[in-house]
């Protein structure tokens, strides 16, 4: 007897197939007599999580008149007939029975209660469970089944994203900070969900794209042709544009690992499922035109980073045809109560199956008491396939290319590129937000927030700030204010103009810098930028470098004791290419002019008889830098670029200057070679790495405001970028190599822990290593008396062959924002003032 009751499942099309051709027949064959019309419109949700449901059926009882719900579970349904009940029925739910009115127009929503099918006791010979070598054929077949077998596919890809904020009560919406919103919006045009409350849309977007892979390496490019974009803060949708295509939204469970919001889960059908996953074999069933097994899927253990829902595997080859799998907030999630996606896949005719539906919602529950919660919604279809056809390799550029025309279109366009009719609730969404959007308090709001978040306040075509920086006390300035602005892409679609004027009471000195780029071309990205500044630096704490790494370490620097305080006067202009998508070229002239402020002398002429001593210092120096980061993305944010980060490969940069001697003043000839070695590896369950090497070398005789003053860190937060135990100004190197490295464990360990589980807890660990050393010459020519014989202060390096050395370890996600960091220096703790241990805190935003 077989152990499968196969029922065929009714696919949406098939009745809306049924329901035209019984329309037809009524109008041909009955007599036109004036009836009225029974017409339904509703909602599916699932009763246990509130999430709509797509794909349902529904039919009127005794007949095949019916449709299937949309993507969000919506559906619409028309009748002349008399019928009295729907019948609701979808795989793993409970079927249900629907009275409804005749010759009525209604609105019903539907909960459907989940449905497990025990099979009939089967006896398996080797004494395991039955679903499993169900899985076991899967994970053997997937090079067979997997697009990353092909050599390069495209597909034309509709998407439809769409932000919502949920759960908006009776009480919450008297509030005053909210009611303000209300009074603006017309609450019937709002959509509810299972509890009654309004659901207020504040985004939503659609696109249309093309959408090209190559493996073998992987490298990928996105155009996208129309965009429709409405939402609150959106002031521009070409940058929004490049981020709701398909480049961002695709998923392989094909893969060991997928990444959802930047953490990774493990896939059902992964090498290692059976130390993950357990399954129960449901039913067998028609999805599409594949015979299916159904099989229900959960996670060994609550916590670990896996799926929870059900999947259908085809009987005859295996392969994976249909998943419906959610994330609970069990898995160590910040803010998320839950992740369902949805995916259906299509056979090619090689074999390898390519997604065509793919549902996600993420819902945000988790902000505190007597909060909202937000719903962000995804919905892709891709058509139009063609595979293998491998173009050259310099058209996949890791890029999403946004048409220039892309917000111009038809107002009948978006009806004709849909894959599925907007219902009228859908509709009336873009109304809401484009009323929103005019209402002044919510415009309010926007500026605050883009405040907080960026630093800037926006004032037309300028932005005014960072206010991080606008004011400080330190021992040498007094009280230090600053007032900075910058263009933005209103002003000028390639030039952008940066800059501030600072002053301090106690030295009474004025300070300012500007900064102008010219963008000269976008494919290749070109740019000229020149620069000057003058301003208040100390030695060890150069700001170009320590802005670089961490804002917040750089700002808290500027309220401490100024040690070795100088001038630095810095001109200079630079042009950047990229001849190859990941290649980079850089050429900077640069003159820098040093005055210390402190007792500083250096020997203009070592070796001589007659010694001068001199203090400031000219450098006009001329600099390349070469970067390469073969698969990296970047976000084109007006006349800005942001680097969102490579896929996998290494991040490489080589810099080489030559400082000129008596070209512009300049004092010293010396050459510095430097390379840059970085990269983030993603170790599946056991977290994630970062490290950085490091290593240059100086060749010439200069003082030591010219050579690697290696970055310490005396302030109370924790920065990647320097050497965390290490005081300010501690080791002066010619030559060096560093090493530094990080490791989250995510929740591996923490998750395991009764106690400290609810807490949401995740452990790291540190390492930094330096190796460096100094020639006596560097050393030599630092005069240790000024022109009166006073003593100057005098500096350290690093012994040669001992490197230095601090591991830390520490506790992130506390509060879901605060980082503590816990660090030993190991080498070096004899010197005096040395931080044996330190504990530092940072502030971080992590899912």
């Amino acid at each position: 007897m077989s152990i499968y009751n196969t029922h065929i499942k009714r696919s949406g099309r098939l009745y809306q197939t049924i329901a035209l051709i019984s329309a037809l027949f009524f109008i041909v064959i009955k007599p036109s007599v004036a009836q009225d019309n029974t017409e339904i419109n509703g909602q599916v949700f699932d009763d246990a999580n509130g999430h709509p449901i797509p794909y349902v059926n529904i039919y009127f009882k005794g007949t095949s008149t019916g449709t299937t719900t949309d993507s969000l579970g919506n559906f619409s349904l028309k009748t002349i007939e008399d019928y009295d009940s729907l019948v609701i029925s979808f795989v793993g739910y409970v079927e249900q029975l629907i009275p409804i009115r005749p010759n009525e127009k209604q609105r019903i929503v539907i909960a459907l209660k989940n449905q497990l099918v025990k099979l009939d006791e089967v006896v398996v010979l080797s004494g395991e469970n039955p679903a499993w070598v169900i899985i076991r054929k899967a994970v053997k077949n997937k090079k067979l089944h997997d697009k990353r077998s092909l050599s390069a596919y495209e597909y034309q890809s509709y998407n439809r994203i769409e932000f919502d904020i949920d759960n908006i009560s009776t009480r919450l919406s008297k509030r005053k900070m909210v009611s303000k919103i209300f009074e603006g919006i017309d609450s019937t045009s709002l959509e509810k969900n299972k509890k009654g409350n309004a659901i207020l849309p504040i985004f939503l977007s659609e696109s249309i794209s093309k959408y090209y892979v190559k493996n073998d390496p992987f490298a990928r490019r996105e155009e996208v042709q129309k965009s429709k974009v409405s939402g609150v803060a959106v002031e521009d949708g070409s940058m929004v544009s490049q981020l709701v295509g398909t480049a961002y939204q695709d998923y392989n469970f094909y893969q060991n690992w997928l990444r959802f919001l930047e953490k990774e889960f493990i896939s059902p059908i992964s090498d290692s499922w059976k130390i993950y996953y357990d399954y129960e074999i449901l039913d067998t069933l028609i999805v599409g035109n594949h015979q299916c097994f159904e099989l229900s899927v959960f996670p060994n253990r609550k916590q670990d980073p896996a799926f929870n829902g059900k999947m259908w595997i085809t009987t005859d080859t295996y392969a994976l045809k249909k998943v419906d799998f959610y994330i609970d907030k069990a898995t160590n999630l910040n803010f998320i109560e839950k992740i369902a996606i949805q995916q259906e896949l299509e056979k090619t005719e090689v074999g390898s199956w390519l997604p065509s539906k793919t549902n996600l919602v993420v819902d945000v529950n988790d902000l505190g008491k007597n909060t909202v919660s937000f719903l962000f919604k995804v919905n892709n279809t891709n058509t139009n396939w063609k595979i293998n056809d491998l173009k050259d390799k310099k058209f996949y550029s890791n890029e999403v290319i946004v048409a220039e025309d892309f917000s111009h279109f038809e107002p009948k366009y978006w009806e004709s590129v849909r894959p599925q009719s907007l219902t009228e609730q859908q509709l009336k969404t873009y109304q809401v937000i484009d009323t929103l959007v005019e209402i002044p308090r919510v415009k309010t709001y926007v500026d605050l927030i883009k405040l907080g978040t960026t630093g800037y306040w926006r004032r037309g075509k300028v932005d005014i700030g960072p206010y991080l920086y606008s004011y400080a006390y330190n021992n040498f300035e007094g009280h230090a204010f600053r007032l900075g602005m910058k263009t933005n892409e209103y002003f000028h679609r390639k030039i952008t103009l940066k800059g501030y004027a600072g002053y301090g009471t106690m030295d009474n000195n004025w300070k300012y810098g500007f900064t102008g780029s010219y963008i000269i071309k976008r494919k290749p990205w070109t740019e000229f930028k020149i620069h000057s500044s003058y301003d208040l630096e100390q030695v060890g704490l150069r700001s170009d470098d320590l802005i670089e790494n961490n804002y917040l370490f750089y700002a808290a620097t500027r309220w401490q004791t100024f040690r070795r305080p100088y001038y630095l006067s810095d001109n200079s202009f630079s042009i950047q290419s990229e001849p190859t998508k990941g290649l980079m070229h850089r050429l900077t002239l640069r003159h820098e002019y040093y005055d210390p402020q402190y007792p500083f002398y250096y020997y203009e002429n070592p070796g001589a008889a007659d010694l001068i001593l001199k203090s400031d210092i000219s450098s006009p120096t001329i600099k390349f830098t070469t970067r390469w980061a073969r698969d990296e993305m970047f976000l084109q944010d007006g006349n800005d670029r942001i680097s969102l980060g490579t896929r996998r490969a290494p991040i490489i940069q080589f810099d080489y200057t030559y400082g000129f001697k008596d070209v512009l003043n300049g004092d010293f000839e010396f050459h510095k070679i430097q390379l840059e070695f970085k990269h983030k590896l993603r170790l599946g369950g056991l977290g994630e790495s970062m490290y950085k090497l490091r290593g240059g070398y100086i060749i010439g005789q200069v003082p030591y405001l010219l050579l690697e003053n290696h970055i310490g860190n005396e302030s109370i937060f924790y920065t990647n970028g320097a050497f965390n135990t290490m005081n300010y100004f501690e080791f002066v190197s010619d030559q060096y190599a560093s090493f530094h490295y990080q490791h989250f464990f995510q929740g591996l360990l923490m998750n395991k822990i009764p106690l400290i589980r609810s807490l949401k807890w995740r452990l790291l660990a540190t390492a930094n290593i330096l190796y460096g050393s100094l020639r006596q010459e560097n050393i030599d020519i630092i005069s240790p008396v000024d022109a009166e014989g006073n003593p100057t202060p005098g500096f350290n390096h690093l012994d040669k062959g001992v490197p230095y050395v601090e591991v830390g370890y520490g506790i992130e996600n506390i509060f879901k924002v605060v980082r503590i960091d816990g660090v030993h220096r190991l080498t070096y703790r004899d010197k005096p003032d040395a931080q044996k241990f330190v504990l530092k805190i940072s502030f971080q935003f992590k899912l």
